[in-house]
């Protein structure tokens, strides 16, 4: 007898949905291979929409919850951080998802952004380069930093999530110092990196599932 199906939800932003890489590379599709291997009979869902933040996501959560998934991975916070959303807008909208998932039942294994000071500024003395990286909003310090660092931390205690700080720690170190795991932005993942977030991020789930 075949083990039931286990419906699992990629609930995020482009590091979900798979930017810049074929279908059939991105996160969900390569996290639910990686779950079959590991014996799972898993159909991962991409619920990822690139360039989202926590608020515009939290928009989402009724097609999300309409799944009925056994779990989700909730991945949010690059763009809110980018766009320099208000922390504790991102913050609400978090806890308003993981309310809304953890109340239809549903695992929540939750994947944390963390930024730094240095995020806007690394190049901008550099006149070659001017114009391609984005200045920083006005409201991005070092206030904001630190306590946009600690939304997913503080999450995760409050609700007893199993955790991940930062979606991108697997994928460090690079080989050979060489950006392998990332596409050129230096922020998302490659064909290759993304198959070593899926296998991390499997292991993470096993617990979860049914």
């Amino acid at each position: 007898m075949c083990a039931a199906r286990v419906t699992i939800a990629a609930y995020g932003d482009s590091l979900v949905e798979g930017w810049g890489l074929a279908p059939s590379d991105a996160l969900p599709l390569t996290l639910e291979a990686e779950l079959i291997r590991s014996g799972v009979n898993a159909r991962v869902l991409n619920f990822g929409v690139s360039g989202e933040t926590a608020p515009e996501g939290l928009l989402r959560l009724p097609a999300v919850l309409a799944a009925k998934p056994q779990a989700v991975i909730l991945e949010f916070g690059a763009n809110d951080c980018y766009q320099c959303v208000p922390v504790e807008e991102t913050a609400k909208a978090l806890s308003d998802m993981i309310h809304g998932l953890l109340g239809a039942g549903a695992a929540v294994l939750l994947a944390g952004w963390r930024t730094r000071e240095d995020l806007f500024s690394q190049y901008q003395d550099d006149p070659m380069l001017a114009g391609m990286i984005p200045l920083a909003p006005p409201f991005f310090n070092a206030d904001y930093v630190k306590r946009f660092n600690e939304i997913h931390p503080a999450l995760a205690e409050r609700f007893g999530l199993p955790f991940i700080a930062h979606i991108l720690d697997p994928l460090e170190p690079q080989q050979d110092g060489q950006p392998y795991f990332f596409q050129a932005d230096g922020v998302h993942p490659s064909a290759a990196g993304t198959r070593v977030l899926a296998s991390a991020l499997a292991q993470a789930l096993l617990p979860l599932l049914p």
